[in-house]
């Protein structure tokens, strides 16, 4: 994997966290705006870290693997910690957060479960350069 494959992947990875950020508010509502926030800082974080790849700044690779493999294990925190919430929504009377609750928990998921693949795939291109 060369160096404009692993631009082009913090692209996408990036665009995808923007995206994400802005269906939770979408689905969810204005209760999600620190989904957008998360999701939008962490995009540009990772756009601007491929542009930086791209511009063949030295510590741009190692700086995109620690991005991923933080957000992975914040997205991974939040997830379960979601899940959790969900437990305690289901066990109460009330239940008018759980729908959103459920929407949350599988868009962060999904972000942590990117973020793994992307982790991964930054890695291999690290090792085989």
């Amino acid at each position: 994997m060369n160096q404009y494959t692993v631009v082009t992947l913090l692209y996408f990875y990036g665009s995808f966290l923007i995206i994400c950020g802005i269906v939770s508010v979408i689905f969810i509502g204005l209760k999600a705006k620190t989904a957008l926030i998360s999701g939008g800082m962490s995009g540009c974080i990772s756009l601007f870290i491929g542009y930086l790849i791209f511009s063949d700044v030295a510590a741009a690779r190692l700086a995109g693997i620690f991005i991923s493999l933080a957000l992975f294990c914040v997205f991974s925190w939040r997830s379960t910690k979601t899940l959790f919430r969900i437990f305690e929504i289901q066990q109460s009377s009330v239940h008018d957060e759980l729908k959103g609750k459920g929407i949350a928990f599988l868009i962060i998921s999904l972000m942590a479960v990117v973020s793994v693949f992307v982790l991964a795939l930054q890695v291999v291109s690290y090792w085989q350069a």
